[in-house]
């Protein structure tokens, strides 16, 4: 699989991942029962497979490479602005998730419980993120289909990015942490809660 394609294959969990807080949001909004641990997963996939580990390969490989090709410098300075907003993004999610934890209180039977207040700042950046991933990868379809229709990679720069993509997989805990995290897609996909 070409470096592009790679990018191109990882969109679509970041998508299935947006739909995923989406529904969450969704339905915290309305007041169903959704799990606390399941709303911490989508915050460390969030946190690890998106940002670390896609949004790594991104701007620490594919972007330098690419940035001086036709023209895509500004396309790409408005990527990193815009990763930038989702990590805010995913920090306020995570803010707002701990100071929920910190005032839960614990069920030894039926774990961590919320009430109606703490949900909706939870329930907002679980929308806000779901919707910037949305806009935020289809954007980034297009600049990579551009790439490819332009042939702008040639095939050594190619190779080369798809070894640092084996670099960055390792930086965040290599292949059984990146396929746990594709794991944890399908499994909050599979949560009744999603039904």
């Amino acid at each position: 699989m070409s470096s592009t394609e790679n990018l191109l294959q990882e969109h679509l969990i970041v998508r299935r991942l947006g739909s995923i807080a989406k529904k969450c949001s969704d339905g915290l909004y309305t007041n169903k029962n959704i799990p606390i641990e399941d709303i911490q997963i989508i915050s460390v996939v969030i946190e690890e497979f998106v940002d670390a580990f896609h949004h790594g390969k991104e701007e620490n490989a594919y972007f330098p490479i690419t940035k001086e090709k036709n023209s895509f410098s500004e396309d790409i300075r408005k990527f990193l602005i815009e990763h930038e907003l989702g990590r805010r993004i995913a920090k306020m999610l995570r803010r707002e998730l701990d100071l929920l934890i910190d005032h839960k209180r614990y069920d030894k039977y039926e774990g961590l419980k919320w009430n109606n207040k703490n949900k909706e700042p939870v329930a907002r950046f679980l929308k806000s993120y779901a919707v910037f991933g949305s806009d935020h990868t289809g954007k980034e379809d297009v600049f990579f289909k551009t790439i490819q229709e332009k042939d702008s990679l040639s095939e050594e720069e190619d190779i080369q990015l798809v070894k640092h993509y084996e670099l960055c997989r390792n930086q965040v805990g290599g292949k059984a942490r990146i396929e746990e995290m594709i794991r944890l897609v399908g499994y909050l996909e599979d949560r009744e809660w999603m039904k």
